[in-house]
């Protein structure tokens, strides 16, 4: 079921943006998401510092809980006071921008986004042809290794194989070896594995009659999930991977029952206070790939709205938030990652600040990688408003394969059904919204950091 209702679309299209005062200022609203208390005052500095760069122009702030924005979007907009600048993760910026909810920023910019913004990261913006946002901050996934579980099967980090077929097949010797689990994965919730057979080379689509089909049961997309799917049958992973969300996967690492998690290099510091005896026995290298040997970014984004009475303004807003000093800044105050490349030649990012005294060098580490690896990285996200839906139909259709011994090809075939009968509800799209980039011309994985 779609999140936005045709009437609540129909309420966007006629609502009304920012107002103006009686003296002619320009009033924006500008909606972040979950960004209070911890990032109240850079927020405020940066809006601050733009209004003294554009006056006439003030913006009004709103931070929004993250699992509350569509709700509260949708209720703006019905209300006729949908704001004018929005912070969307990757799948709410597809959903809304393929229903009208952005507008098309391209021609109210003073900047050329294509030489400010990582191509990789810049191209899930533009959706139907338009260019309906800005990258703003990223994640991407490091590996952390228990050190003191891996030594019970006599392994050291760097017998750890580079990709996720090599570490499938050690995952199976680690569990006869030491009874343990080497890894989890989100299989089922939140699946993991749409974004991951498109980061493999193998995206489960097709093109057919100039229209984007499903292409669940090509025999290599199938032969990927079937290992997955096994890999959980022989109880190789544990059974969260079927039953729980990401966040488990670092919950089973600071817990001791994995001994490597890959996760967002801002969750090390989770574990450093969560269980320090865990964060002790922790080294730090670049995360698996896929055959493809680039890393999957996951993006936020601030759209302009099409409802803006102030297409230019807002536009400018958003670039500002977005721009290389202020990424930086933010960069600095935790541990995210900027989507422009000149931010990213800060030190910061790179192996200079190894020496940093104030900081664990696990911590620092985690970061180096983590920006190291954009290089190559690619938002593997589609660019399709159905792409939630597609990964829900997934979820609900992978599960009985999981859990109850369905066979692979059936729910598979099933799984391919929903996603051409939800393709074909949607606007026409093309292989063009499918990330497919060449494998990576030169894949470094830098030396991890043991303790």
């Amino acid at each position: 079921m779609k999140l936005l209702s045709l009437a609540a679309l129909c309420s966007f299209l006629f609502a009304c943006g920012g107002a103006d005062r009686d003296d002619g200022t320009v009033e924006l609203e500008l909606w972040t998401l979950a960004l209070r208390p911890r990032f109240t005052d850079y927020v405020e500095d940066v809006i601050a510092r733009f209004e003294s760069a554009h006056p006439g122009v003030t913006v009004d702030w709103v931070d929004v809980p993250f699992d509350t924005l569509n709700r509260k979007l949708i209720a703006a907009a019905a209300a006729g006071t949908a704001p004018d600048v929005v912070n969307f993760s990757d799948l709410q910026y597809a959903r809304f921008a393929s229903l009208g909810a952005t507008g098309d920023m391209a021609a109210s910019l003073d900047i050329d986004p294509d030489a400010v913004y990582l191509p990789g990261v810049l191209a899930p913006a533009r959706i139907d042809g338009q260019l309906g946002a800005l990258p703003w901050y990223l994640s991407t996934p490091v590996a952390l290794v228990n050190t003191g579980l891996l030594a019970e099967a006599d392994w050291e980090v760097d017998d750890l194989g580079r990709d996720w077929p090599a570490l499938m097949q050690q995952a199976r010797r680690y569990r006869e070896a030491t009874g343990r689990f080497l890894f989890s994965q989100s299989l089922a919730v939140e699946s993991e594995l749409p974004v991951m057979l498109i980061a493999n080379g193998t995206p489960p689509f097709a093109e057919r009659d100039g229209r984007l089909r499903a292409d669940l049961t090509r025999p290599a997309v199938a032969d990927y999930v079937r290992g997955w799917v096994e890999l959980y049958r022989d109880g190789v992973l544990p059974r969260e991977a079927a039953t729980a969300g990401h966040a488990h996967i670092v919950e089973l690492y600071q817990n001791g029952r994995v001994a490597l998690a890959v996760t967002g290099a801002n969750f090390l510091s989770r574990v450093a206070d969560s269980a320090p005896d865990v964060f002790d026995a922790t080294a730090v290298r670049s995360a698996p790939t896929g055959a493809l040997g680039r890393a999957h970014v996951a993006v936020m984004f601030v759209g302009v709205t099409s409802t803006t009475a102030h297409p230019r303004e807002s536009a400018a807003l958003a670039a500002w938030l977005t721009n290389a000093e202020n990424q930086l800044a933010l960069g600095k105050l935790v541990n995210i990652l900027p989507s422009t490349p000149a931010s990213l030649e800060d030190p910061h990012f790179n192996t200079e600040m190894l020496s940093n005294e104030n900081e664990d060098e696990r911590l620092t580490q985690a970061r180096v990688l983590s920006a190291a690896s954009l290089q190559d990285a690619v938002a593997f996200t589609p660019a399709l408003g159905v792409w939630p839906d597609l990964r829900r139909a997934f979820e609900e259709g992978i599960k009985p394969a999981l859990l109850d011994d369905r066979d692979v090809n059936d729910a598979l075939l099933d799984i391919e059904a929903e996603w051409n009968r939800i393709l074909n509800a949607d606007i026409p799209a093309t292989m063009d919204a499918i990330p497919r980039p060449a494998p990576a011309e030169r894949v470094q994985h830098a030396e991890g950091v043991t303790p």
